[in-house]
C-alpha cells in the first residue's frame, strides 16, 4: 500500500468531516441571522466539497484501475482535495470578507484563525502525496 494514497485519503476525509463540521451547524447553514439565499449556497458550497472529496477517494481506490490509469487517478485527487482549501485565500482580497464573523470565535494557532491552518496544510501534504506517489511511494 502507497503512503501517497493514504496521505490523500485522509486529506479527503478530513476535507469532509472538518467542512462539515464548519459549515453544517448555527454559525453557517443554519444561523438564522444569515440570508436564506446565503444559508443555500453554503449548503450547496459544502455539497460539492463533499462529492468532490468521494470522488477523490474512489479514484484512489476503485476496484480494477490499472497501472496506466494511476498517475492521473492520483492527480486528480490531489487537486480535488487541494481545490476545496486553496480559495480561503484569494478570498481574503475580497473587500469586506473575513475568515470569521465578529467577535471573533475562532481559535488561533500562532495567531493565526484555525481555519486557516488546513487551508494551508492539506494542499501542502496534496503536493507531498503527489512527489511521494511520483517516487513509487
Amino acid at each position: 500500500m502507497r503512503v501517497s494514497r493514504l496521505i490523500l485519503s485522509g486529506a479527503a476525509i478530513g476535507t469532509i468531516i472538518g467542512t462539515g463540521r464548519a459549515d453544517l451547524n448555527a454559525t453557517h447553514v443554519f444561523n438564522p441571522a444569515w440570508p436564506p439565499h446565503a444559508r443555500f449556497h453554503n449548503a450547496t458550497g459544502w455539497g460539492t466539497v463533499a462529492g468532490s472529496q468521494l470522488l477523490a477517494l474512489w479514484l484512489l481506490w476503485r476496484p480494477g484501475q490499472k497501472a496506466t490509469d494511476d498517475d492521473a487517478a492520483v492527480a486528480t485527487a490531489a487537486l480535488l482535495s487541494a481545490i476545496a482549501w486553496l480559495p480561503f485565500f484569494p478570498a481574503l482580497a475580497v473587500t469586506g470578507a473575513d475568515v470569521e464573523d465578529e467577535p471573533g470565535h475562532l481559535p488561533r494557532v500562532a495567531g493565526v484563525p484555525l481555519n486557516l491552518i488546513p487551508a494551508a496544510l492539506i494542499p501542502s501534504s496534496c503536493a507531498l502525496a503527489f512527489l511521494l506517489h511520483r517516487r513509487g511511494r
